[in-house]
């Protein structure tokens, strides 16, 4: 047996969308299992600045850009993220000269043939996502990192990352998503995601935004007395990538206060996009992905496309779980040449559309149909899930042979 079949045989939540095992899920399961890991597993002394991340927007360039800038400085630095757009590899890369790079297979299996495969009866309970936790801690340990930015799942209070015990934990925006699980205000969303400080955490970080609307549950956060709050003052940008990006440099700079002069040359442009967010997929026509799921980021993201497209057309698939109605509601109807609803197997089917959009509007669900979309000339902006970057990077590649 090897590290992917063996992943590939575990529950996995995210394509189930089976929310209802958190109705009685605790971290007390997995904690045996991690402990037994750190134990027999990692047996040199392994001590790296661990840094958590949570919120329902922003995540994933926020840690992929404080893992850059990290590793610009010569820290060797580990990268945990998810979901992963073609490859499971994607969520525990190697961060080097700035650039994520992904694990070798070969080395993956040898470190679970050689920390995992033995013991594997005790791993067999484990969920996808909490195996893969697991595995990449142990990853980490064996590839000596100085650095880990761990990107939360869900929540906080009973995400599989909470047991890494980050130092250091960054939340990102709020906005209402997995309302089922987390609650349906951004108070108890906030509340969720705050309850992943630990007994070792030293600082919180958030942005003003954020401390300003939800003030009360700041105040009353986990370790309030001794766990300082650092509120970063969001400067207007003209998009939210350079956002996240200034606020991974300044959390940076915090936590390596004597690296201030370094970080104050780094600008966006040293170093890599992070894949799939704003992501230019093909130029002719331009078409442009990016895996904003809920009112709030599909509000942003396409008022940011729009600033620079007058007229463009959008593909937009969601999964079943998501604010379908919302997700319709915040759509610029004055930019969008024709909104596409990509209703295709283990997609949602949306709600009819109201205005406008009426008459801009097609539903489609085979592969071939949305074909014609990359042969035109009007830009497309492709919106509302990981799992469309796929069968459109591939329907893009086998259009241009064409």
């Amino acid at each position: 047996m090897n590290f992917l079949d063996f992943l590939n045989e575990r529950q996995n939540i995210e394509k189930t969308r089976n929310f209802n095992v958190f109705q009685t899920y605790t971290l007390d399961s997995l904690k045996k299992v991690f402990d037994f890991t750190k134990v027999s597993s990692i047996k040199k002394q392994h001590n790296p600045i661990r840094i958590s991340v949570v919120g329902t927007n922003g995540k994933g360039s926020t840690s992929h850009y404080l893992a850059c800038l990290f590793s610009k400085l010569g820290l060797h630095v580990g990268l945990y993220t998810s979901p992963h757009l073609l490859t499971p590899l994607e969520r525990f890369q190697m961060v080097i000269q700035g650039n994520p790079n992904l694990p070798t297979w070969e080395k993956v299996n040898q470190c679970f043939e050689n920390h995992f495969l033995a013991e594997i009866d005790r791993y067999q309970n484990l969920s996808y996502f909490e195996f893969l936790t697991v595995f990449a801690y142990c990853f980490f340990a064996e590839e000596n990192t100085d650095v880990e930015i761990w990107e939360a799942g869900l929540g906080g209070r009973l995400d599989a990352t909470k047991l890494v015990n980050a130092e250091y934990i960054v939340l990102t925006k709020i906005g209402l998503d997995h309302a089922a699980i987390l609650g349906n205000t951004k108070e108890a969303i906030c509340q969720e995601k705050l309850a992943i400080i630990g007994d070792q955490t030293l600082k919180l970080f958030a942005m003003d935004k954020e401390v300003e609307s939800l003030n009360t549950v700041f105040t009353n956060r986990p370790r309030a007395e001794d766990v300082p709050l650092f509120v970063f003052a969001c400067p207007p940008k003209e998009s939210y990538l350079e956002m996240n990006f200034a606020y991974a440099k300044e959390i940076v700079s915090q936590i390596l206060p004597d690296q201030k002069d370094s970080l104050s040359v780094m600008t966006i442009a040293d170093l890599p996009k992070p894949k799939g967010r704003m992501e230019v997929l093909a130029n002719n026509p331009l078409v442009v992905f990016d895996p904003s799921h809920n009112p709030d980021a599909i509000l942003v993201t396409t008022l940011e496309f729009a600033k620079t497209h007058s007229k463009f057309h959008l593909l937009l698939g969601s999964l079943p779980d998501k604010d379908l109605s919302g997700i319709l509601e915040v759509l610029p109807e004055n930019t969008l040449e024709s909104l596409t609803l990509w209703e295709g197997e283990g997609f949602a089917r949306f709600p009819d559309p109201e205005g406008n959009l009426v008459h801009r509007t097609l539903r489609k669900s085979s592969q071939q149909e949305i074909v014609p979309l990359f042969q035109g000339r009007t830009p497309v902006l492709v919106l509302g899930s990981f799992r469309l970057y796929g069968i459109v990077a591939n329907l893009i590649q086998n259009t241009i042979k064409m």
